[in-house]
């Protein structure tokens, strides 16, 4: 889908100031992208979109359930475990990387592992919590753990790019992109769904909730988006409505929330009838056909502004 097309309901695929920044870094003498890709298919998307603006990716894998695509686009591809970050970097240097960006999921259970980790690796683990004292609570120590990586990263060097930075044309502005509108009680739901998924986001639980009538039905945790779903559904039958945001301070170079068949193929189960994402900061991946198949089946996509009067 072109990047500068209008979805099915009117609202425009944003190209914001990053097509611009691409641009103008392309200009230097920084022609390889190191990516430290977990699973799913962003990492695949960001490599190839990478190579659109020449530049070489040099993937670095850290799950063995990658895209089967992965490592024909990458120009170089490796794989370790997510522990052993000090071959990582190793790989990366020697590649000749001066930028990385960090995409794909990965297992969180390898946070209450530390016997898997390399003394880098367990470095970084220390000091983001205090081991001595048992805290395995892997909810309190995530986002520190992935700021103290960043700040591993850059003070070797590298510069960890926004993921957004090669994937403006997975965002989208401000709108409703199907055919069918919410109803006035399910826009009362959106804005309430909204507001939650960003304050639950913002105590780094989860990014996902599942309200109706302004009642939460399900916030997602460990198990993931799609599970939160099914469990949102099964307690509040037909017409739950769905909603994923970041908080409002998130930081992209870390993750930014995605949404996709996956999330749509699991409403439809359920029988939820709107998908509310936060504007220009929530991946839609395979746009068209999930909006085409939102409107075989009555399903609104609504993407939120982040003005709290929208």
């Amino acid at each position: 889908m072109n990047g500068r097309r209008k979805a099915e309901g009117g609202s425009k695929r944003i190209i914001p100031y990053f097509r611009l920044l691409i641009r103008y870094v392309s200009m230097d003498n920084t022609q390889k992208l190191g990516i430290i890709a977990g699973s799913g298919d962003l990492p695949g998307l960001l490599a190839s979109e990478a190579r659109k603006y020449d530049r070489q990716p040099v993937v670095v894998c850290v799950t063995n359930n990658y895209s089967p695509n992965l490592p024909q686009i990458a120009a170089e591809f490796h794989q370790f475990h997510v522990g052993q970050l000090k071959k990582i970097v190793k790989t990366l240097r020697n590649a000749g990387v001066k930028e990385i960006a960090l995409i794909g999921k990965v297992y969180k259970g390898v946070l209450l592992k530390p016997m898997w980790l390399d003394s880098l690796s367990r470095k970084i683990l220390v000091k983001s919590r205090n081991l001595k004292s048992g805290d395995f609570s892997y909810r309190k120590i995530e986002y520190s753990i992935l700021k103290n990586v960043l700040e591993e990263l850059e003070s070797m060097g590298f510069v960890v790019i926004d993921q957004r930075r090669f994937l403006s044309s997975l965002l989208f502005k401000a709108g409703v992109l199907t055919k069918r509108k919410p109803s006035k009680s399910e826009w009362q739901d959106i804005r309430y769904g909204i507001d939650l998924a960003r304050k639950i986001a913002s105590l780094d639980i989860g990014q996902t909730v599942v309200v109706k009538n302004q009642i939460p039905l399900a916030i997602e945790a460990m198990e993931g988006t799609d599970e939160a779903i099914l469990r949102g559904g099964q307690l509040g039958g037909d017409g739950v409505v769905v909603a994923k945001a970041p908080n409002v301070d998130h930081d992209f170079r870390f993750d930014v929330p995605t949404v996709g068949p996956s999330t749509l193929k699991v409403m439809k189960e359920c029988s939820a009838k709107v998908l509310a994402i936060d504007a220009e900061r929530t991946f839609l991946l395979d746009a068209e056909n999930v909006i085409k198949e939102a409107n075989e089946h009555k399903i609104s996509i609504v993407a939120m502004s982040n003005d709290r009067n929208s």
